[in-house]
């Protein structure tokens, strides 16, 4: 619709509900068609420059208050290394599914539909392309405004490949460009100007016009802690992930006087359309604090990738139980929503912990302990048998004097790594030589860092009450 300030996308969701004549159909679909469905929905939204999904629900995603953003005809770029994300196990789901999958007739006929958009003519205009697949979307809701009418199409599985490595494209496409558009660190917000429109007759309870679009131009936001974190999930390699990490360090997400992570850069050149978050003084709650859940997300993201080195330098600055307690403001041993920036004015209040949190970054702080002490994955099958290996990635600084570490494993177990030499243990030159379990019976010795069957099997049950791994 037409306002003073331009083209706005104001109550895109229609608040009645529709009369339903008749129930829909119940359908039995696996999970991967369930998956398949999602992700041809996620792609069908991209916004009009193929580099975000929109946020035509009137919602912003995680960070909430950016809650004017959908009405700036706003898209995310979480939502797109999401979508990459789930392509690429569809991909790896498809060297093992049956040779046919079903869907519902109405998502096969969507798939088909843009499909043939995406390798046609218009999959080189911006516009074209964008308004084709809208316009299809758009028919498929209609089309399922009550439900699936409960018939199911089979699609060749073989046939699929090209198609997802075709969504595949696309969206590695987009999310190129928009990176190149903001000096190669991935953007996670853009908000869209319409430049061209044709107005038409009709008009909005308070009488503002509407119109229809012919031609978009995009405003990357500024920099947002989210969007990082994202990009990092998909980063094909150490090597990549290195260079994001290496360009947000040095940007404005990174406070250089706490040496933590903002959840987002300046928004003072920003309307304040934007959302709440322009209500907030720099520095204090959703606007260029250190959101503890999203700094702990991104240090999570940094261990996942392998950047372990980074990931302790960061640490050592980030985690609660290394911060001094008389800046903190509270006890080390509990995680806040937010801690104030040097981006505040009151410089007396930078580094303090404000509104106590139960949820949110605990999550995150509980996935670093793991993959910590026991590794990404220590279970694993082979030859139809459950192992256990330990992989922890443990600094040398971190073990006592005398070379042990103790954790708990699985509520249960109580384990013991002995590096006398304190060795960093994701160093390649270190590793596991020996495991002692310590049974009721006695002590079972193991050579090596596997402990196989019956064995892995006994520790996850709770039958095995210690373990002691030797390093060297």
């Amino acid at each position: 619709m037409l306002t003073p300030n331009g083209v706005r996308r104001y109550h895109a969701l229609s608040e009645q509900e529709p009369a339903q004549s008749q129930p829909s159909a119940a359908i039995t679909v696996t999970v991967f068609a369930k998956l398949l469905g999602l992700a041809l929905l996620k792609f069908a939204t991209l916004d009009p420059w193929g580099m975000g999904i929109e946020m035509e629900a009137g919602r912003p995603g995680w960070y909430d208050a950016l809650n004017g953003l959908p009405g700036l005809i706003g898209s995310s770029l979480c939502e797109s290394y999401e979508l990459a994300r789930l392509l690429d196990m569809l991909l790896v789901m498809l060297a093992q599914a049956p040779k046919t999958v079903e869907l519902p007739a109405e998502l096969a006929g969507l798939l088909k539909e843009v499909q043939t958009i995406l390798s046609g003519p218009l999959a080189a205009d911006d516009f074209g392309y964008w308004n084709a697949v809208a316009t299809a979307r758009e028919a498929y809701r209609a089309q399922t405004l009550h439900g699936f009418a409960g018939a199911l199409t089979p699609l060749d599985s073989a046939g699929l490949e090209p198609v997802l490595r075709a969504f595949r494209a696309k969206v590695q496409a987009g999310l190129d460009r928009a990176v190149a558009l903001n000096a190669g660190i991935p953007p996670t917000y853009i908000a869209y100007t319409v430049t061209e429109y044709t107005q038409l007759d009709a008009t909005d309870a308070q009488g503002r016009s509407r119109v229809r679009p012919l031609a978009f131009e995009p405003h990357i936001l500024p920099l947002f802690l989210e969007g990082p974190v994202h990009a990092l999930k998909v980063a094909p390699d150490a090597v990549r992930a290195r260079a994001i990490h290496a360009r947000v360090r040095a940007s404005d997400l990174f406070d250089r006087k706490l040496g933590m992570y903002k959840v987002n850069a300046s928004l003072a050149q920003e309307s304040q359309e934007l959302g709440r978050c322009r209500a907030f003084t720099p520095g204090w709650l959703e606007n260029e604090s250190i959101w503890m859940h999203m700094a702990y997300k991104y240090l999570l993201e940094l261990l996942r990738a392998g950047l372990y080195a980074e990931f302790f330098t960061d640490l050592r600055q980030g985690l609660t139980p290394f911060l001094d307690p008389a800046i903190y403001g509270r006890s080390p041993l509990e995680n806040s929503s937010f801690i104030v920036s040097s981006a505040h004015p009151d410089e007396s209040l930078h580094g303090a912990g404000f509104v106590a949190r139960l949820s949110g970054a605990t999550a995150e702080f509980l996935s670093m302990w793991t993959t910590i002490m026991a590794g990404p994955q220590p279970f694993v099958l082979q030859g139809n048998q459950l192992h256990l290996a330990f992989k922890p990635v443990l600094p040398g600084w971190l073990f006592r004097e005398d070379g042990t570490i103790t954790f708990k494993f699985l509520g249960q177990c109580e384990v013991t790594y002995h590096n006398p030499e304190r060795h960093d243990t994701f160093a390649e030159d270190t590793a596991i030589s020996r495991v002692v379990l310590h049974l009721p019976s006695g002590d079972k010795e193991i050579p090596g860092p596997v402990i196989p069957a019956p064995y892995a099997e006994q520790v996850r049950a709770g039958q095995i009450p210690a373990i002691s791994v030797y390093f060297g």
